[in-house]
């Protein structure tokens, strides 16, 4: 007796992954329509399984009948599991109305946590994701990025006194560095109160003074990715990366993650991109945010990227204003920033207090 596996097929691919990784069948039987033909061909490439693929009607109640009679009498000597977690509705209601009479077959259904619920003996059971085979599911894959934990050292002790300096005065470093990262070919600025940033192009390192009530701060900057580090904001990407690395839900943490075009031109990038073995959660880094559009764009890319299962988080420096949130609510992205009050509570404890409040809600 085989094991038969039918999969319905819908816009998000990955509860139908984790269903064949669950399942481990011997042969998959695709359900899918026109809509979905590019969705199965995708999972067919990435899942190297003997597969069957059967054409259905989205909505025309009797030929989805007829057919998924059809699908039962060749499969009725069979071990056979059905997947109803994708698909349209139709679909899963005759699949469970057909089925469940047959006592050769068990169907289930994998929700945004990745749990399998067994219909049949109302049980589940969890399953871990793949950062790089979740992507691919939804056509996507990284061109490059980062692992938080191969940081080098020197990127590292950089980061650590940039936010020195940060902290020390925030109007002056922003002062400074603003007129730097707005003018590429500018290799000094300097304030009236004697701040001054000065980058030197033989050395690759930037001299920082940052005065304060008379007395002064000084620090040098070298590192292969200072530039990135300082002008760029990557100092508060590394900062954020290092308050959820300590997150008990945090299993890899990938940093500057980029897809490509196909003409290898840049498509998006993502900050920090989170794997917590059972969800993906996308976190966008902003000292502040300029534009709203930035919110657009950023709950775009989660969702093409990661589909409608995954977290998101936005996380800015200064206070977001109230229509930044507003819209931030209105997409169901978590919003967080170092300068709200947080009740004597760490940044730590206060962003990790968050995320697990919300990690496992399922998205609506």
């Amino acid at each position: 007796m085989s094991k038969i596996h039918i999969t319905l097929v819908g816009g998000q691919t990955a509860p139908v992954y984790n269903g064949i990784v669950y399942t481990n069948p011997d042969k998959i039987i695709y359900i899918y329509s026109d809509r979905t033909r590019e969705e199965t061909e995708r999972l067919s490439t990435e899942i190297k399984i003997e597969s069957e693929k059967r054409k259905f009607d989205p909505v025309n109640l009797e030929e989805i009948e007829r057919d998924v009679q059809k699908c039962a009498e060749d499969f009725r000597n069979e071990k056979i599991s059905i997947n109803i977690s994708s698909g349209t509705k139709p679909w899963a209601f005759y699949f469970s109305k057909i089925f469940s009479l047959m006592p050769n077959a068990t169907l289930f259904y994998v929700d945004q946590n990745n749990k399998v619920w067994n219909f049949s003996n109302k049980t589940f059971e969890t399953i871990n994701i793949d950062v790089d085979v979740h992507l691919n599911l939804y056509g996507n894959s990284l061109d490059k990025y980062i692992r938080f934990h191969d940081i080098s050292t020197e990127d590292k002790d950089v980061v650590l006194k940039i936010i020195e300096l940060h902290d020390y005065n925030k109007e002056t470093f922003f002062r400074l560095i603003a007129r730097m990262r707005d003018r590429s070919n500018e290799i000094e600025h300097h304030l009236p109160n004697g701040s001054y940033l000065k980058w030197d192009v033989s050395n690759k390192q930037f001299y920082f003074n940052i005065i304060k009530k008379g007395i002064s701060l000084k620090k040098t900057l070298k590192s292969k990715n200072v530039r990135h580090l300082l002008l760029k904001a990557g100092w508060f990407e590394y900062r954020i990366a290092s308050i959820i690395s300590s997150w008990e839900h945090a299993i890899e943490i990938r940093m500057n993650c980029t897809f490509p075009y196909k003409d290898s031109a840049t498509k998006n990038e993502i900050d920090i991109i989170v794997n917590t073995g059972k969800k993906l959660l996308f976190v966008e880094c902003k000292t502040q945010i300029e534009d709203n559009t930035d919110i657009d764009k950023f709950n775009s890319a989660v969702r093409n990227y990661g589909g409608t299962g995954c977290k998101s988080l936005f996380v800015t420096n200064t206070p977001m204003t109230d229509r930044a949130r507003e819209k931030c609510e209105d997409y169901k992205i978590l919003t967080y920033s170092l300068q709200d009050n947080h009740f004597n509570m760490t940044n730590e404890e206060a962003l990790h207090l968050l995320l697990n409040n919300e990690l496992f809600n399922i998205n609506a």
